[in-house]
């Protein structure tokens, strides 16, 4: 489970969909929410249970997966400071699509699911004249909007793309959410997250190491050169949209 942590601890960096909101609206929203430390590899929720919990990650960033019987698991989105897990709420339906796993440790702040959906139903009740732009609702459809672009863009990708094309885009994506140059992952965890055999993820990480675009040893990963991944990344790269 999530640790607690003590709002001392409250780190400079927001989260884009909380700090888009008036404070109106922000502030009873944060009273009623925890700060947490996410752990890395820890499960936040699994397909067809109910949602406990949302998540606005602040300096955590989390990997939704898809997984088959007998086959691994496959990401099919990265969530950082730019949204948060659990805006599929917005269809009025508890139901978890999709595996949750942390992927970078960090902050996050913790939200009942009764909280939500409380102050959406809320807003449903208020006339369209006095909704703004500022409020959770029309925030949360944007990026539910983002993050189904996402999920369509790395299934293209998977099926289409050379493994070190993928892994230069999910290192750039990587970085744009947890905004470090230095990550902990293991060879595995990498071909966990690629759907590829860890072999391939050898070759191709070794390759980008050879050309000194990352630095990679016991599962710390550094990026020396982002504008050489760039190139090496595959087209289905795209910056992160931030409202």
């Amino acid at each position: 489970m999530p640790a607690p942590i003590a709002l001392s601890d409250l780190p400079p960096q927001t989260n884009r969909l909380l700090a888009t909101l008036t404070p109106e609206v922000q502030q009873p929203l944060l009273a009623q929410c925890q700060l947490v430390s996410l752990h890395f590899a820890e499960q936040l929720c699994l397909p067809e249970q109910p949602y406990q919990f949302v998540y606005f990650p602040l300096t955590s960033f989390i990997s939704l997966l898809a997984k088959l019987p007998g086959h691994p698991p496959l990401e099919m989105a990265l969530i950082g400071y730019e949204g948060m897990l659990g805006a599929t709420l917005l269809l009025q339906s508890r139901q978890v699509p999709l595996q949750a796993i942390v992927q970078g440790a960090g902050l996050a702040w913790q939200m009942p699911v009764t909280v939500l959906e409380q102050h959406l139903q809320q807003l449903g009740l208020q006339p369209d004249s006095i909704r703004s732009a500022g409020q959770l609702q029309p925030v949360l459809q944007r990026y539910l909007l983002q993050l189904l672009t996402q999920l369509s863009q790395n299934a293209i990708c998977a099926h289409f793309h050379q493994v070190e094309e993928r892994l230069a885009r999910w290192l750039l994506m990587s970085q744009d959410r947890y905004q470090q140059q230095q990550l902990y992952l293991t060879q595995q965890f990498l071909a966990d997250m690629l759907g590829v055999r860890r072999s391939s993820i050898t070759v191709a990480a070794g390759d980008l190491q050879l050309h000194g675009l990352i630095s990679y040893q016991r599962g710390h990963l550094l990026i020396l050169d982002r504008p050489g991944l760039l190139r090496r990344s595959c087209s289905c790269y795209q910056p992160l949209l931030l409202n």
